[in-house]
């Protein structure tokens, strides 16, 4: 049986465009029969490559040529979707009736070989904070934040192929920013979300001249003002808090509507006007952008519950689970190195599950060889293989 244990050391940058390096650091173990120490060797390594590069996501038909003797003349033949910059070995220890060897691998992602039938991810989001509030009450828009929210659960409903929008919290959801990494993995934890979507209207302004838009059949005889729609949206691992995507959208169109009248945000009368319309085409671009950016993270699920060697997790046939799905059980530590660097180490459980029933939003799973599940605990994770 093996042992591994993977340690995310650092990300990256490579030469390639939108693509990023992570160093991870396998240790795996293996029996010694009958004094065939260079056979368990082979085996340790090899299967540390082999589930490095698959709890990665990687893709990879073939390992290069490996230095020191770790692994000369062999190629791990692997289809997956990423790809190893390179392979070394680190140590090798033996002892009375085992050996240890860790090997360090590059490992990064190539997003256009991405599986399309991941499964989805869920992301936590709440009532869009309206930063523009004095803007906002031109038109009655002050209570936009919620409908806001909705629009954008409806965009990823539509046009979202890898993610959802699992919950939207019934408050404005806005940390300060010293507070936002801890508080957005809270509020993951509490919601079974994997990520957070966090959005701030920064505008909502009215243009003083009004502007004649000939392109606009309804209207061409009247002149209406432009009225602007800036919002600041940030997407956050809900597992790490850390800030994957930060990006401000621009939108102007015209302002039908008189500046005294006050207009229901939730109407189809708002949301038919050019300037409803100009929202949504904000929103679905939005959704795309952190389709392709997700598209190859893996989707981890939370442990939710454990009864001998079963246990309950947090994703199920909404998110694409299907009976019979094999899945990896790891834990996530946190920690700072001496040099104040975040750190995030990744400790896999050798024992393999498989989903057993897939309910709606959660699914039952089994140990195949049965296998305890040691030191596993609820809010561990799984990860699809």
């Amino acid at each position: 049986m093996f042992r591994l244990i993977f340690t995310l050391l650092t990300l990256l940058s490579v030469a390639s465009l939108h693509t990023h390096a992570a160093w991870f650091e396998a240790s795996g173990q293996a029996v010694i029969h009958n004094n065939n120490k260079e056979l368990a060797r082979q085996q340790a390594t090899h299967e540390a490559i082999r589930q490095a590069l698959l709890f990665a996501g990687a893709s990879v038909r073939s390992v290069q040529e490996m230095t020191d003797g770790l692994l000369q003349d062999e190629h791990l033949e692997i289809r997956a979707s990423g790809e190893v910059a390179s392979v070394e070995l680190i140590s090798e220890h033996y002892y009375d009736d085992f050996v240890e060897v860790a090997i360090r691998a590059d490992i990064f992602p190539q997003r256009d070989q991405c599986s399309a039938s991941d499964y989805k991810k869920n992301i936590v989001t709440s009532k869009i904070h309206v930063s523009a509030y004095r803007q906002a009450a031109i038109g009655g828009l002050n209570s936009i934040d919620g409908p806001l929210a909705n629009a954008i659960k409806e965009s990823f409903e539509v046009y979202s192929q890898r993610a959802m929008i699992s919950k939207i919290e019934p408050y404005t959801f806005f940390p300060q920013p010293q507070d936002l990494k801890t508080q957005s993995m809270l509020l993951a934890e509490q919601t079974s979300a994997q990520y957070v979507l966090i959005g701030d209207i920064v505008e909502l302004s009215l243009d003083e001249e009004p502007k004649t838009y000939l392109d606009v059949a309804k209207f061409w005889d009247e002149k209406h003002p432009g009225r602007n729609l800036s919002i600041r949206f940030m997407l956050l691992d809900g597992t790490k808090g850390d800030i994957l995507f930060d990006k401000t959208y621009h939108r102007s169109a015209i302002w039908q509507f008189d500046k005294h009248q006050r207009v229901h945000a939730t109407s189809k009368e708002f949301w038919g006007s050019q300037f409803g319309k100009a929202t949504q085409e904000m929103l679905r671009e939005l959704t795309s952008e952190i389709d392709e950016l997700i598209a190859c993270m893996p989707t981890y699920g939370r442990i939710i519950g454990i009864h001998n060697n079963s246990l309950s997790v947090n994703i199920g046939s909404k998110q694409g689970v299907k009976k019979g799905d094999e899945l990896a059980v790891f834990q996530m530590r946190h920690f700072f190195s001496p040099n104040g660097l975040s750190q995030t180490q990744y400790s896999i459980h050798p024992s393999r599950v498989v989903v057993t029933e897939a309910f709606f939003n959660s699914a039952q799973l089994r140990v195949v060889d049965g296998t305890p599940l040691a030191n596993i605990q609820p809010n561990d994770f799984v990860v699809r293989r």
